[in-house]
Protein backbone atom coordinates (compact mmCIF):
# COMPACT_ATOMS: atom_id res chain seq x y z
CA UNK A 1 0.00 0.00 0.00
CA UNK A 2 2.91 2.49 0.74
CA UNK A 3 4.45 1.73 -2.85
CA UNK A 4 0.75 2.70 -4.50
CA UNK A 5 0.83 5.73 -1.71
CA UNK A 6 3.93 6.67 -2.97
CA UNK A 7 3.64 6.27 -6.47
CA UNK A 8 0.22 8.36 -6.39
CA UNK A 9 1.79 11.15 -4.62
CA UNK A 10 4.83 11.54 -7.03
CA UNK A 11 2.33 11.45 -10.19
CA UNK A 12 0.22 14.09 -8.30
CA UNK A 13 3.48 16.45 -7.98
CA UNK A 14 4.67 15.54 -11.34
CA UNK A 15 1.78 16.06 -12.86
CA UNK A 16 1.39 20.05 -10.91
CA UNK A 17 4.63 20.58 -11.83
CA UNK A 18 4.26 19.86 -15.81
CA UNK A 19 1.41 21.66 -15.69
CA UNK A 20 2.55 24.69 -14.00
CA UNK A 21 5.16 24.70 -16.96
CA UNK A 22 2.18 23.94 -19.12
CA UNK A 23 0.10 26.66 -18.07
CA UNK A 24 3.05 28.90 -17.75
CA UNK A 25 3.95 28.75 -21.61
CA UNK A 26 -0.18 29.34 -22.18
CA UNK A 27 0.03 32.38 -19.94
CA UNK A 28 3.43 33.15 -22.33
CA UNK A 29 1.47 32.73 -25.70
CA UNK A 30 -1.54 34.53 -24.09
CA UNK A 31 0.27 37.58 -23.17
CA UNK A 32 2.20 37.42 -27.01
CA UNK A 33 -1.03 37.05 -28.59
CA UNK A 34 -2.97 39.48 -26.08
CA UNK A 35 -0.64 42.45 -26.28
CA UNK A 36 1.69 41.93 -29.87
CA UNK A 37 -0.78 39.92 -32.45
CA UNK A 38 -1.04 37.40 -34.35
CA UNK A 39 2.01 37.71 -36.42
CA UNK A 40 4.21 37.68 -33.20
CA UNK A 41 2.40 34.83 -31.53
CA UNK A 42 2.54 33.08 -34.73
CA UNK A 43 6.76 33.41 -34.64
CA UNK A 44 7.27 32.56 -31.12
CA UNK A 45 5.21 29.37 -31.24
CA UNK A 46 7.24 28.40 -34.37
CA UNK A 47 10.09 28.65 -32.48
CA UNK A 48 8.89 26.57 -29.88
CA UNK A 49 7.24 23.59 -32.16
CA UNK A 50 11.00 23.76 -34.29
CA UNK A 51 12.88 23.85 -30.63
CA UNK A 52 10.78 20.58 -28.99
CA UNK A 53 10.86 18.75 -32.45
CA UNK A 54 14.48 18.79 -32.30
CA UNK A 55 15.06 18.02 -28.66
CA UNK A 56 12.75 14.73 -29.78
CA UNK A 57 15.55 13.30 -31.40
CA UNK A 58 17.76 12.55 -28.43
CA UNK A 59 17.69 14.72 -25.36
CA UNK A 60 13.87 13.76 -24.25
CA UNK A 61 14.92 10.12 -24.84
CA UNK A 62 17.98 10.78 -22.35
CA UNK A 63 15.57 12.58 -19.69
CA UNK A 64 13.24 9.18 -19.72
CA UNK A 65 16.30 7.14 -19.33
CA UNK A 66 17.37 8.83 -16.46
CA UNK A 67 13.65 8.79 -14.85
CA UNK A 68 13.04 5.23 -15.76
CA UNK A 69 16.60 3.71 -14.82
CA UNK A 70 18.76 5.85 -12.77
CA UNK A 71 18.00 4.74 -9.26
CA UNK A 72 17.74 1.38 -9.90
CA UNK A 73 21.68 1.57 -11.28
CA UNK A 74 22.65 3.18 -8.07
CA UNK A 75 23.78 6.24 -10.88
CA UNK A 76 26.35 3.88 -12.29
CA UNK A 77 24.72 5.29 -15.78
CA UNK A 78 24.76 8.71 -14.44
CA UNK A 79 27.86 10.19 -16.02
CA UNK A 80 27.24 8.21 -19.65
CA UNK A 81 23.79 9.96 -19.73
CA UNK A 82 25.10 12.93 -19.72
CA UNK A 83 27.72 12.89 -21.82
CA UNK A 84 25.18 11.64 -24.39
CA UNK A 85 23.28 14.04 -23.87
CA UNK A 86 25.68 17.02 -23.91
CA UNK A 87 26.81 15.26 -27.41
CA UNK A 88 23.64 15.20 -29.05
CA UNK A 89 22.90 19.38 -28.55
CA UNK A 90 25.90 19.95 -30.80
CA UNK A 91 24.03 18.95 -34.04
CA UNK A 92 20.55 20.00 -32.59
CA UNK A 93 21.19 23.37 -32.15
CA UNK A 94 23.28 24.10 -35.50
CA UNK A 95 20.35 22.40 -37.37
CA UNK A 96 17.82 25.20 -35.17
CA UNK A 97 20.09 27.96 -36.39
CA UNK A 98 20.18 26.72 -40.02
CA UNK A 99 16.56 26.72 -40.01
CA UNK A 100 16.21 30.20 -38.74
CA UNK A 101 18.47 31.67 -40.82
CA UNK A 102 16.40 29.56 -44.09
CA UNK A 103 12.80 31.19 -42.62
CA UNK A 104 15.15 34.76 -43.05
CA UNK A 105 14.97 35.74 -39.20
CA UNK A 106 17.78 38.51 -38.19
CA UNK A 107 20.49 37.59 -35.53
CA UNK A 108 18.40 37.77 -32.47
CA UNK A 109 16.09 35.59 -33.89
CA UNK A 110 18.80 33.02 -34.36
CA UNK A 111 20.23 33.77 -31.18
CA UNK A 112 17.00 32.50 -29.57
CA UNK A 113 16.84 29.69 -31.79
CA UNK A 114 20.20 28.36 -30.68
CA UNK A 115 19.48 29.10 -27.32
CA UNK A 116 15.77 28.05 -26.81
CA UNK A 117 16.72 24.73 -28.58
CA UNK A 118 19.58 24.04 -25.76
CA UNK A 119 17.88 25.08 -22.93
CA UNK A 120 14.44 23.15 -23.47
CA UNK A 121 16.18 20.17 -23.77
CA UNK A 122 18.02 20.82 -21.07
CA UNK A 123 15.00 21.35 -18.95
CA UNK A 124 13.41 17.98 -20.32
CA UNK A 125 16.64 16.20 -19.58
CA UNK A 126 16.55 17.81 -15.89
CA UNK A 127 13.15 16.81 -15.63
CA UNK A 128 14.32 13.57 -15.90
CA UNK A 129 17.05 13.74 -13.61
CA UNK A 130 14.64 14.90 -10.41
CA UNK A 131 12.26 11.70 -11.38
CA UNK A 132 15.55 9.45 -11.71
CA UNK A 133 16.71 11.01 -7.87
CA UNK A 134 13.14 10.39 -6.66
CA UNK A 135 13.09 13.86 -6.38
CA UNK A 136 9.55 14.25 -7.86
CA UNK A 137 8.53 17.42 -5.39
CA UNK A 138 11.67 19.20 -6.22
CA UNK A 139 10.70 19.42 -9.98
CA UNK A 140 7.63 20.84 -9.06
CA UNK A 141 8.52 23.60 -7.14
CA UNK A 142 11.25 24.72 -9.46
CA UNK A 143 8.35 24.01 -12.31
CA UNK A 144 6.42 26.58 -10.79
CA UNK A 145 9.02 28.84 -9.50
CA UNK A 146 10.76 28.72 -13.22
CA UNK A 147 7.14 29.00 -14.99
CA UNK A 148 6.63 32.25 -13.35
CA UNK A 149 10.13 33.49 -13.71
CA UNK A 150 9.53 33.50 -17.21
CA UNK A 151 6.25 35.57 -17.33
CA UNK A 152 7.32 38.16 -14.99
CA UNK A 153 10.69 38.49 -17.42
CA UNK A 154 8.51 38.36 -20.33
CA UNK A 155 6.25 41.44 -19.04
CA UNK A 156 9.22 43.02 -18.66
CA UNK A 157 10.11 42.71 -21.72
CA UNK A 158 7.12 43.51 -23.64
CA UNK A 159 7.28 46.83 -21.09
CA UNK A 160 10.68 47.59 -22.39
CA UNK A 161 9.70 47.39 -25.69
CA UNK A 162 12.19 45.00 -26.35
CA UNK A 163 10.42 43.17 -28.88
CA UNK A 164 13.44 41.42 -30.57
CA UNK A 165 13.64 39.37 -28.02
CA UNK A 166 10.11 37.32 -27.02
CA UNK A 167 11.99 34.44 -26.36
CA UNK A 168 14.66 35.43 -24.04
CA UNK A 169 12.37 34.51 -20.64
CA UNK A 170 11.66 31.67 -21.53
CA UNK A 171 15.19 31.02 -22.16
CA UNK A 172 16.11 32.11 -19.06
CA UNK A 173 13.36 29.75 -17.07
CA UNK A 174 14.40 26.42 -18.93
CA UNK A 175 18.24 27.08 -18.10
CA UNK A 176 17.69 27.54 -14.27
CA UNK A 177 15.72 24.49 -14.25
CA UNK A 178 17.84 23.12 -15.84
CA UNK A 179 21.20 24.03 -13.49
CA UNK A 180 18.64 23.22 -10.44
CA UNK A 181 18.68 19.79 -12.08
CA UNK A 182 21.79 18.84 -12.96
CA UNK A 183 23.30 20.47 -9.47
CA UNK A 184 21.01 18.31 -7.91
CA UNK A 185 22.89 15.33 -7.40
CA UNK A 186 26.36 13.64 -7.86
CA UNK A 187 27.17 12.72 -11.60
CA UNK A 188 29.81 10.17 -10.96
CA UNK A 189 31.10 6.30 -11.37
CA UNK A 190 31.31 4.65 -14.42
CA UNK A 191 29.04 2.89 -15.92
CA UNK A 192 27.85 -0.79 -14.55
CA UNK A 193 28.89 -3.67 -17.56
CA UNK A 194 26.02 -3.69 -19.96
CA UNK A 195 24.35 -0.23 -18.93
CA UNK A 196 26.11 1.50 -21.76
CA UNK A 197 24.17 -0.71 -24.31
CA UNK A 198 21.05 -0.62 -22.87
CA UNK A 199 20.51 2.99 -22.28
CA UNK A 200 21.76 3.11 -25.93
CA UNK A 201 18.94 1.16 -26.99
CA UNK A 202 16.57 2.64 -25.13
CA UNK A 203 17.43 6.26 -25.69
CA UNK A 204 17.47 4.92 -29.79
CA UNK A 205 13.81 3.74 -30.12
CA UNK A 206 12.86 5.77 -27.44
CA UNK A 207 13.43 8.83 -29.51
CA UNK A 208 12.19 7.30 -32.61
CA UNK A 209 8.78 7.11 -30.76
CA UNK A 210 8.60 9.99 -29.61
CA UNK A 211 9.46 11.46 -32.69
CA UNK A 212 6.70 9.33 -34.40
CA UNK A 213 4.01 10.55 -31.40
CA UNK A 214 4.95 14.06 -30.33
CA UNK A 215 6.62 15.41 -33.37
CA UNK A 216 3.23 15.59 -35.52
CA UNK A 217 2.05 18.20 -32.96
CA UNK A 218 5.08 20.53 -33.76
CA UNK A 219 5.37 19.56 -37.25
CA UNK A 220 1.09 20.82 -37.25
CA UNK A 221 2.44 24.25 -36.24
CA UNK A 222 5.22 24.58 -39.12
CA UNK A 223 2.03 23.25 -41.40
CA UNK A 224 -0.16 25.88 -40.63
CA UNK A 225 2.49 28.25 -41.24
CA UNK A 226 3.69 27.19 -44.28
CA UNK A 227 0.35 26.85 -45.70
CA UNK A 228 -1.57 30.04 -44.04
CA UNK A 229 -0.89 33.91 -44.19
CA UNK A 230 0.65 35.26 -40.19
CA UNK A 231 -2.41 36.28 -39.18
CA UNK A 232 -3.76 32.69 -39.83
CA UNK A 233 -1.06 30.83 -38.35
CA UNK A 234 -1.22 33.29 -35.59
CA UNK A 235 -4.79 31.34 -35.10
CA UNK A 236 -3.84 27.94 -34.96
CA UNK A 237 -0.92 28.89 -32.91
CA UNK A 238 -3.42 30.37 -30.42
CA UNK A 239 -5.36 27.21 -30.80
CA UNK A 240 -2.14 24.92 -29.84
CA UNK A 241 -1.09 26.95 -26.95
CA UNK A 242 -4.69 26.44 -25.16
CA UNK A 243 -4.15 22.53 -25.89
CA UNK A 244 -0.70 22.31 -24.54
CA UNK A 245 -1.25 22.16 -21.11
CA UNK A 246 -4.09 19.24 -21.21
CA UNK A 247 -1.82 17.22 -23.18
CA UNK A 248 1.39 18.07 -20.56
CA UNK A 249 -0.77 16.09 -17.89
CA UNK A 250 -0.29 12.96 -19.89
CA UNK A 251 3.37 13.51 -19.91
CA UNK A 252 3.45 14.45 -16.07
CA UNK A 253 1.91 11.05 -15.29
CA UNK A 254 3.74 8.80 -17.52
CA UNK A 255 7.12 10.14 -16.68
CA UNK A 256 6.07 9.84 -13.04
CA UNK A 257 5.48 6.12 -13.45
CA UNK A 258 8.52 5.98 -15.62
CA UNK A 259 10.43 3.92 -12.81
CA UNK A 260 6.73 2.05 -12.00
CA UNK A 261 7.16 0.89 -15.48
CA UNK A 262 10.67 -0.39 -15.13
CA UNK A 263 9.41 -2.49 -11.34
CA UNK A 264 6.47 -3.84 -13.85
CA UNK A 265 8.93 -5.70 -15.84
CA UNK A 266 10.18 -7.68 -13.51
CA UNK A 267 5.87 -8.98 -12.89
CA UNK A 268 4.77 -11.85 -14.09
CA UNK A 269 2.54 -11.35 -17.48
CA UNK A 270 -0.50 -11.20 -16.36
CA UNK A 271 0.20 -9.18 -13.14
CA UNK A 272 1.85 -6.24 -15.66
CA UNK A 273 -0.98 -7.00 -17.57
CA UNK A 274 -3.34 -5.96 -15.08
CA UNK A 275 -1.55 -3.30 -13.73
CA UNK A 276 -0.79 -1.14 -17.39
CA UNK A 277 -4.77 -1.70 -17.76
CA UNK A 278 -5.49 0.08 -14.92
CA UNK A 279 -3.47 2.86 -15.26
CA UNK A 280 -4.76 3.48 -19.24
CA UNK A 281 -8.48 3.32 -17.89
CA UNK A 282 -7.74 5.94 -15.16
CA UNK A 283 -5.72 8.47 -17.63
CA UNK A 284 -8.42 7.86 -20.28
CA UNK A 285 -10.76 8.99 -17.66
CA UNK A 286 -8.76 12.01 -16.79
CA UNK A 287 -8.17 12.75 -19.94
CA UNK A 288 -11.45 12.49 -21.51
CA UNK A 289 -13.14 14.47 -19.04
CA UNK A 290 -10.59 16.93 -19.11
CA UNK A 291 -10.66 17.70 -23.36
CA UNK A 292 -14.08 17.58 -22.94
CA UNK A 293 -14.41 20.09 -20.23
CA UNK A 294 -11.67 22.82 -22.62
CA UNK A 295 -14.56 22.20 -25.53
CA UNK A 296 -17.14 23.79 -23.46
CA UNK A 297 -15.52 26.75 -21.90
CA UNK A 298 -13.80 27.60 -25.09
CA UNK A 299 -16.54 29.51 -26.89
CA UNK A 300 -15.96 32.41 -24.32
CA UNK A 301 -12.28 31.08 -23.12
CA UNK A 302 -10.75 32.03 -25.98
CA UNK A 303 -11.99 35.28 -26.88
CA UNK A 304 -11.28 36.46 -23.32
CA UNK A 305 -7.84 35.40 -22.94
CA UNK A 306 -6.37 36.61 -26.38
CA UNK A 307 -9.14 39.03 -27.34
CA UNK A 308 -12.63 39.07 -30.22
CA UNK A 309 -9.66 38.83 -32.61
CA UNK A 310 -8.86 35.19 -32.01
CA UNK A 311 -12.31 33.79 -31.77
CA UNK A 312 -11.66 32.23 -35.42
CA UNK A 313 -9.40 29.69 -33.40
CA UNK A 314 -12.46 28.17 -31.17
CA UNK A 315 -12.94 25.76 -33.76
CA UNK A 316 -9.60 24.52 -34.17
CA UNK A 317 -8.81 24.40 -30.68
CA UNK A 318 -11.87 22.54 -30.06
CA UNK A 319 -11.40 19.97 -32.84
CA UNK A 320 -7.44 19.90 -31.38
CA UNK A 321 -8.24 18.46 -28.31
CA UNK A 322 -9.55 14.82 -30.10
CA UNK A 323 -6.00 15.11 -31.11
CA UNK A 324 -4.81 15.66 -27.46
CA UNK A 325 -6.74 12.80 -26.39
CA UNK A 326 -4.92 10.13 -28.83
CA UNK A 327 -1.70 11.85 -27.71
CA UNK A 328 -2.37 11.55 -23.94
CA UNK A 329 -2.41 7.78 -24.35
CA UNK A 330 -0.07 6.85 -27.26
CA UNK A 331 2.70 9.06 -25.18
CA UNK A 332 1.35 6.96 -22.11
CA UNK A 333 1.82 3.37 -23.54
CA UNK A 334 4.12 4.28 -25.82
CA UNK A 335 6.40 4.48 -22.69
CA UNK A 336 5.42 1.74 -21.56
CA UNK A 337 6.12 -0.32 -23.94
CA UNK A 338 9.57 1.15 -24.45
CA UNK A 339 10.06 0.64 -20.66
CA UNK A 340 9.95 -3.15 -21.24
CA UNK A 341 11.41 -3.89 -24.25
CA UNK A 342 8.83 -3.28 -26.45
CA UNK A 343 10.13 0.08 -28.02
CA UNK A 344 10.32 -1.49 -31.51
CA UNK A 345 6.85 -2.25 -31.30
CA UNK A 346 5.92 1.26 -30.09
CA UNK A 347 7.91 3.00 -33.12
CA UNK A 348 6.18 0.86 -35.36
CA UNK A 349 2.82 1.95 -33.90
CA UNK A 350 3.23 5.29 -33.76
CA UNK A 351 5.53 6.18 -36.86
CA UNK A 352 2.05 4.25 -38.68
CA UNK A 353 -0.19 6.55 -37.09
CA UNK A 354 2.25 10.01 -37.58
CA UNK A 355 3.17 9.10 -41.35
CA UNK A 356 -1.00 8.45 -42.58
CA UNK A 357 -1.06 11.96 -40.08
CA UNK A 358 1.43 14.00 -41.84
CA UNK A 359 0.26 12.85 -45.35
CA UNK A 360 -3.65 13.79 -44.31
CA UNK A 361 -2.22 16.73 -43.09
CA UNK A 362 -0.88 18.04 -46.54
CA UNK A 363 -3.57 17.09 -48.67
CA UNK A 364 -5.96 18.67 -45.90
CA UNK A 365 -4.01 21.81 -46.21
CA UNK A 366 -4.19 21.73 -49.64
CA UNK A 367 -7.57 22.04 -49.81
CA UNK A 368 -9.03 23.15 -47.07
CA UNK A 369 -6.23 25.50 -45.81
CA UNK A 370 -2.86 25.19 -43.24
CA UNK A 371 -4.88 25.38 -40.28
CA UNK A 372 -7.29 23.25 -40.68
CA UNK A 373 -5.16 20.82 -42.78
CA UNK A 374 -3.23 20.68 -39.78
CA UNK A 375 -6.21 19.71 -37.19
CA UNK A 376 -7.32 17.12 -39.62
CA UNK A 377 -4.34 15.46 -40.00
CA UNK A 378 -3.22 15.59 -36.03
CA UNK A 379 -6.77 14.32 -35.09
CA UNK A 380 -6.13 11.36 -37.89
CA UNK A 381 -2.34 10.87 -36.94
CA UNK A 382 -2.95 10.12 -33.25
CA UNK A 383 -6.31 8.21 -33.41
CA UNK A 384 -4.72 5.84 -35.60
CA UNK A 385 -1.52 5.88 -32.91
CA UNK A 386 -3.48 4.73 -30.38
CA UNK A 387 -5.19 2.10 -31.47
CA UNK A 388 -2.74 0.67 -33.03
CA UNK A 389 -0.83 1.09 -28.82
CA UNK A 390 -3.63 -0.40 -27.31
CA UNK A 391 -3.62 -3.66 -29.73
CA UNK A 392 -0.17 -3.95 -28.81
CA UNK A 393 0.06 -3.12 -25.24
CA UNK A 394 -3.63 -4.21 -23.70
CA UNK A 395 -4.88 -6.40 -25.69
CA UNK A 396 -2.32 -9.58 -24.72
CA UNK A 397 0.38 -9.90 -22.08
CA UNK A 398 3.66 -8.38 -22.69
CA UNK A 399 6.69 -10.00 -23.02
CA UNK A 400 8.62 -10.37 -19.34
CA UNK A 401 11.87 -9.24 -20.72
CA UNK A 402 13.42 -6.38 -19.08
CA UNK A 403 14.71 -3.34 -20.63
CA UNK A 404 17.49 -3.84 -23.25
CA UNK A 405 17.02 -7.97 -22.77
CA UNK A 406 18.56 -9.57 -26.13
CA UNK A 407 15.52 -11.89 -26.48
CA UNK A 408 13.57 -12.05 -29.77
CA UNK A 409 10.65 -11.70 -27.87
CA UNK A 410 11.65 -8.57 -26.18
CA UNK A 411 12.48 -7.13 -29.45
CA UNK A 412 9.45 -7.60 -31.36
Amino acid sequence: MGRRDSALADSVFSTVGVLAQGLSRFAYTAIVGRLLGASDLAAVNTAFSVAILLSLTWPTAAGNAAGAFARSDDGAGSRLLLRSFSFSLVPIVIVAASVAVALGAGWPAVVQAVLLTATWSIYIFGRGIFIGGGRVRAAAVWDVATGLLAILLLLVVIGCGWHSWLLAPAIVGYAVFGIAALTSREWAGRPAEGVSRRFATFIFWNSLSLIATNGLMQVSMIVAAGFSSSQEAGQFAAALSLATPVSMVAQAVTQALLPRFSQWSELDAASRLSNVRRATVALAVVMAAGCLLVVVVLPWALPLVYGAAFAPAVALAQGLMAAVFGFSLSVFLAAYLATIGRARTATVCTAIGSSAGLITMLFAANGLGGSVGAVVGTVVGMTLSVVLLAAASLRAPAPSATPGAKSSRARR
